[in-house]
């Protein structure tokens, strides 16, 4: 395990992962490369290709940090998805095999995904306490609907290629981010009845004792009507409070 490392060619506009490990300084790293290419317009498209097989150190985030560094921490790491949505750059992910942590939701902060027909979408922080860091619980409720999402983060914990395909989010051929922006959820009675029978389900099966399954549930709650912006807010707010609560128990050797 090693940490992980961004190597960008100019001639085939390509960057590559490298490493598996995230910590602050590799998403601080990795935000500074796509601001950078994004400045160029020449580049009309980018490709991310490599290890997209990652942990993160999240153990180490708030380690002698105040709660206005965490959140300072957490604004940062959102700040990629945003910056990736607003750039003239297209950014295609190319992706196989497992695919899980931060690398994962870099894959999924691109404009296109194309997958292999071995990849599978590891969605397990919940099941270590913790949520997904970049903005991904309410993105990909936007993307693949919110049953489909509540389904695949509380009870499934993973999502197949075979899912992605039918729910076309790999290897579509329009923009995530047009679908996210003409997404409308509205709360309706089967919109209600399906929060409550998820609510009861997470209580039955986990007894209450984890919190970040109700920080899922009530982030895509949440956020069903909020823009963007809004909903990013809600989601850093829920890491916040369980990384200042020390609640998780993810523990990675390097």
């Amino acid at each position: 395990m090693t940490l992980a490392t961004f190597d960008f060619c100019e001639k085939t506009k390509t960057i590559n992962i490298l490493g598996n490990i995230y910590d602050e300084k590799v998403i601080d790293l990795f935000l500074k490369l796509i601001t950078q290419v994004s400045k160029k317009y020449e580049y009309k498209s980018i490709k991310i290709i490599g290890n997209f097989d990652s942990k993160l150190l999240f153990q180490n985030l708030f380690l002698n940090k105040s709660k206005k560094d965490i959140d300072k921490i957490l604004l940062m790491f959102q700040l990629i998805s945003k910056t990736m949505e607003s750039s003239k750059v297209t950014f295609l992910s190319e992706i196989s095999g497992i695919i899980q942590g931060p690398a994962m939701e870099i894959a999924l902060s691109c404009n296109f995904v194309k997958a292999k027909e071995n990849s599978f979408l590891k969605l397990d922080e919940t099941s270590h306490g913790i949520i997904p860091f970049l903005g991904t619980t309410f993105r990909l409720s936007r993307l693949i609907g919110y049953k489909n999402a509540l389904q695949a983060f509380l009870i499934d914990k993973k999502l197949s290629y075979e899912q992605a395909v039918k729910f076309k989010l790999f290897n579509d051929g329009i923009d995530n981010y047009v679908k996210i922006k003409k997404t409308s959820i509205f709360w309706d009675q089967l919109f209600t009845n399906t929060f409550i029978f998820y609510n009861s389900k997470i209580h039955s099966i986990y007894k209450n004792k984890n919190p970040a399954y109700n920080a899922i549930l009530s982030i895509i709650y949440e956020t069903s009507i909020c823009n963007y912006e809004t909903g990013l807010s809600i989601e850093k707010r829920w890491l916040k409070w369980l990384m200042t609560h020390k609640l998780f128990k993810y523990e990675t050797n390097v």
